[in-house]
């Protein structure tokens, strides 16, 4: 699978993530949510550390164009998986703690919200993509719930979004074993980044009219 394309859908999701982070701190700032100020927190987290991979993996490629090997270049790429992973994490605690306030405040009505490719698999932890599994799996059962509760677009957008996000990280877990999950794993993470961005658009423009 092409490295350039991997990058390419790196920094699609990072603009989308900052898109989402934007549309929340619109709503913040309308309704003083705490919820969407999380929401806002956790997805620039994660533009941001998609951000900090594609530059790293940006530099692997130029290296190997002007086939320059640097003697650490592994050790930075660890470096660097280590710290994207650690800023999804605490993204991911922040919408869980997104949907523990949501929870106190129950009956308001508010939506809340190789060598290239061997060195790119470095940026993923086995341990911290199954953290990431437990944390996401707590918020897409709390937004299902939510969903089933409400019935409403607005809540189902969120479901569906945090459940991509999930099965994405579901499936990077066995990139290991099969290459071609990464692509697929990107692609459920857009779609998920996609579907929250939807929803905070929707949202916006419903409390402009």
């Amino acid at each position: 699978m092409p490295v350039g394309l991997i990058v390419f859908m790196e920094l699609v999701g990072a603009l989308i993530s900052f898109l989402i982070g934007y549309y929340a701190m619109r709503a913040y700032r309308t309704s003083s949510s705490r919820e969407l100020l999380l929401l806002y927190y956790g997805f620039i987290l994660l533009g941001l550390g998609m951000c900090l991979r594609a530059a790293t993996v940006g530099y692997l490629i130029l290296m190997r164009v002007f086939e320059v090997y640097p003697p650490l270049v592994k050790s930075i790429v660890e470096f660097a998986g280590v710290i994207y992973s650690a800023m999804q994490v605490v993204a991911y605690v922040l919408f869980v703690a997104m949907y523990v306030l949501q929870s106190k405040r129950t009956g308001e009505g508010e939506v809340a919200f190789a060598a290239f490719p061997v060195l790119y698999f470095s940026f993923f932890n086995p341990f911290l993509e199954l953290v990431a599994v437990v944390l996401l799996g707590l918020v897409t059962v709390q937004s299902f719930i939510n969903w089933s509760l409400r019935r409403s677009g607005e809540s189902f957008l969120v479901f569906l979004g945090f459940g991509f996000m999930l099965l994405s990280h579901m499936l990077l877990l066995f990139i290991a074993v099969e290459n071609s999950l990464l692509f697929f794993g990107q692609l459920a993470q857009l779609a998920g980044f996609l579907c929250l961005l939807a929803m905070l658009v929707k949202v916006s423009r419903g409390g402009e009219e």
